[in-house]
């Protein structure tokens, strides 16, 4: 009765626009859950040969951190359409003791699982860094990322996740999960 009301009033005042305009805007829906993997989390290159010490370091490069805004788009009455996710993510790097270039590149890549873990997108991507100056590191943010995830009644943007993580090799791998053991002990 209140509402009505408030309608009513409002139509009374030449505010019938902005009633509908209220009315009419998506409707706001939860985000996918959102991981950095942790095994590729962290990225580090040496020159090459056979050394692995700290002076042979090339660059090491990690996630700071990982966001993700969404926008829903779709028909209110048989509820079909997407969600845009934007996703951003932060960098930290630094150069290395062997890196002579002053710049280093470092790939990565975003996908979209459902909630078994089933990959249902993945696309890789790259970022490329010089260190001018005497800059030896910093912290930078990729442009963000835009996915498009179907929805439909009995598919929600709770139904996803969204993950990021290095391109790794398996030397890579096997290095962020030995140090990972020495973090946990």
């Amino acid at each position: 009765m209140i509402a009505l009301g408030v309608v009513m009033i409002l139509t009374g005042c030449g505010a019938t626009e902005k009633v509908t305009e209220f009315f009419d805007k998506p409707p706001i829906l939860p985000c996918p859950d959102f991981r950095i993997l942790a095994d590729a989390a962290s990225y580090t290159t040496y020159r090459p040969g056979p050394g692995r010490d700290l002076i042979d370091v090339d660059v090491e490069g990690s996630f700071n951190n990982m966001r993700v805004a969404c926008l829903s788009k779709m028909d209110k009455k048989t509820r079909i359409g997407i969600m845009e996710v934007e996703v951003i993510l932060d960098f930290v790097t630094q150069r290395g003791p062997a890196n002579k270039s002053r710049k280093a590149d470092f790939p990565y890549f975003v996908s979209v699982t459902d909630l078994n873990h089933k990959i249902l997108y993945r696309e890789e991507f790259k970022v490329s860094v010089s260190y001018t100056g005497n800059r030896t590191g910093f912290g930078f943010r990729n442009e963000p990322i835009t996915l498009e995830l179907p929805l439909k009644p009995e598919l929600t943007g709770e139904d996803y996740i969204v993950f990021a993580g290095f391109i790794l090799t398996r030397e890579q791998l096997d290095l962020n999960r030995a140090r990972r053991r020495q973090i946990t002990r």
